[in-house]
């Protein structure tokens, strides 16, 4: 797509259509670049209706793209803006045609505005109606309080000139060793700034997946701010040479690229948790934001730490984040060296107790195998540290997947949010409880702010279009599913997500068709044979679908999936028969309150029975 030299602003917008950048007022607006690229087209061309194939020729050019891929652009685009289902304040759809851009724009060059971002005066601040009040003669009295309210509820950085800072990205830093073995370990202290950075409740801080996106990539700070959606970045390098370490950071505010402050500091590696303390209360006080006694404790409380135990801590969360059974077991050994180097290090309990528990989810290990080593781990953790985020977060977990004691699980996600407001793991684990419970309001609440706090992570997507589909809002979970494909095209399990949305919808031919492309990507055919003759017994199509499963029982499969597949049949004997086994190997068993293919089966009187077994409410 051509390049716009034009800014454009509409309503509390502005478009930079040279840089494909989206802000509202001060904030940037998060969007992927074809997204952005629609709108950017609709915009330049908003005295017409532009067609579809217009549409998808501009932004795609020559790609293959099929038509609902420009739809989910437009939702997207449409939620972004704040438009309601009955709203057409920007884009009215022309039924039969495309799309038309109806808003009232103004256009400029634009490189003022590149330059400074948004205006004052669009920028929100002090409001109009106070400026009136302020500006009549005879109240003065009333001015001096409006004034008053006003600083008091504004922080000193913005009195002072400087902008306010709300939301940053530790973007990875730099390796200037030479050498790429060490990658691990400027890794490791990019995850160490974000945690401590993220314990400030005030604060949003980009969680690790969405910025090592970013590593090594030649994007620009506007964009990247823009994808991740704040207002400032923290970018720098480390140095390792031998016991001692260099880390050098900048903090730049990315609305105006102002430098607003560089350091550099030196340190043993003994003392590493140390210097990561010290950064990340140097960049609180820079910025100025609002920091709890117990936060500024945390921040300023850091043990030393045997130099070859954090290194072996470091490769742990190295090959944690690779979610498969190889990686999965290296991080098992390296967390396990680092507990055997320092029997009192809390954080890599957790980490041990996190990577046994997704051996059980992502490895070769059922979950029932890895229970003692995660459910061990995760309580050696919280004795050692009972102020450890990951530690509760670990406890909760085990409660929530083995022992199906809910409220004991609330509490410890709870408790994980007290100390750490910005844990992506307690709000994502949070969710998927509030989703097992049916309390879909709190549910959502929680995959919001992961997503917020990863923006780009396809395992968030993914976990937000499951919540979806279970609280029966389809049309939005195929969005966030097409999301995470989107950025993890190689994830076989969101093809199967969104082939049972399609499922659930009466749309069996496309649920099928996405079947067809987890295959490929999978290579495991056999696996995905219960789903579809799930689909094939909901076309009517009883005989093949029982035919699917004669072959599929002498090769073995997940209890849960089978039974969908035998309530689906209307065979509940069967169905329960598989359910009650999966009780006794916690399969994938703690949606089963909530899970759509299985409603068939809740007017029966082992419904209850099942439910209690679990200890789920029956309301």
């Amino acid at each position: 797509m051509h390049a716009s030299q034009a800014t454009y602003e509409f309503g509390p917008f502005r478009l930079d259509g040279n840089k494909k950048l989206l802000w509202r007022y001060s904030q940037p607006v998060a969007l992927t670049p074809k997204v952005l690229d629609t709108l950017v087209v609709l915009v330049e061309l908003r005295d017409r209706v532009v067609t579809k194939d217009e549409l998808l020729g501009r932004v795609w050019g020559d790609t293959v793209v099929e038509e609902g891929g420009l739809a989910r652009n437009i939702s997207i685009l449409r939620k972004a803006l704040g438009e309601k289902p009955d709203q057409h304040t920007y884009i009215v759809t022309v039924p039969g045609k495309g799309y038309r851009f109806v808003a009232d724009v103004r256009e400029s060059a634009g490189s003022k505005a590149e330059r400074e971002g948004p205006t004052p005066a669009a920028a929100p601040g002090i409001k109009p109606w106070i400026l009136r009040l302020l500006l009549l003669g005879g109240l003065a009295a009333l001015a001096a309080g409006v004034l008053a309210v006003y600083l008091l509820r504004h922080p000193p950085s913005a009195r002072a000139g400087q902008p306010a800072i709300t939301s940053l990205a530790v973007l990875p830093l730099a390796n200037l060793s030479g050498d790429p073995a060490q990658e691990y370990f400027a890794d490791g202290m990019t995850e160490a700034l974000i945690g401590n950075l993220a314990r400030i409740r005030a604060l949003r801080v980009v969680s690790r997946t969405s910025v090592m996106r970013f590593k090594g990539g030649t994007r620009s700070l506007p964009e990247i701010a823009q994808a991740l959606n704040v207002d400032a970045i923290v970018e720098g390098s480390v140095l390792r040479t031998g016991d001692r370490v260099r880390i050098s950071v900048q903090l730049i505010h990315v609305a105006t690229d102002t430098h607003l402050w560089a350091r550099e500091y030196e340190r043993d590696l003994t003392d590493i948790l140390k210097l990561q303390s010290e950064v990340s209360r140097a960049v609180a006080e820079e910025i100025q934001v609002q920091i709890t006694a117990e936060e500024r404790a945390h921040l300023a409380a850091a043990a030393s730490v045997d130099p070859a135990a954090y290194q072996e801590y470091l490769l742990g969360q190295h090959y944690l984040w690779r979610l498969n059974e190889e990686d999965l077991t290296r991080a098992i050994d390296h967390f396990e060296q680092a507990t055997r180097l320092d029997g009192r290090y809390a954080a890599a309990y957790a980490g041990l107790s996190h990577a046994w528990w997704w051996r059980g989810v992502w490895g070769t290990k059922s979950p029932k195998q890895v229970e003692a080593q995660s459910r061990a781990a995760a309580l050696r953790a919280l004795e050692l540290d009972p102020q450890l985020a990951a530690a509760h977060v670990s406890t909760g977990r085990i409660k929530f997947s083995y022992d199906w004691d809910w409220s004991g699980a609330e509490q410890d996600f709870g408790r994980a949010l007290e100390l750490d407001p910005n844990s992506l793991d307690a709000h994502f684990f949070a969710g998927m409880l509030f989703m097992a419970l049916g309390r879909f309001p709190e549910s959502l609440a929680h995959i919001e702010r992961a997503e917020q706090l990863d923006p780009l992570s396809p395992t968030v997507q993914s976990a937000f279009g499951r919540i979806l589909y279970r609280a029966r809002r389809f049309d939005e979970a195929i969005l966030h599913l097409n999301q995470a494909i989107e950025l993890q095209p190689q994830a076989a399990g969101n093809y199967g997500r969104l082939a049972d949305v399609y499922e659930e919808m009466g749309r069996f031919d496309e649920a099928l068709a996405v079947h067809e492309k987890e295959k490929k990507v999978s290579g495991r055919a056999q696996d995905l044979s219960p789903a579809v003759a799930r689909i094939y017994a909901r076309m009517g199509k009883a005989d093949e679908a029982r035919r699917i499963l004669d072959l599929q029982r002498t090769k073995g499969s997940q209890w849960f999936v089978l039974a969908t597949t035998y309530a689906a049949l209307g065979d509940n004997d069967e169905a329960f028969r598989l359910l009650f086994q999966a009780t006794e190997e916690r399969d994938a068993l703690n949606y089963v309150k909530t899970d759509p293919r299985l409603d068939s089966l809740h007017s029966d009187p082992r419904w209850q029975t099942l439910l209690g077994r679990m200890n789920l409410s029956t309301e």
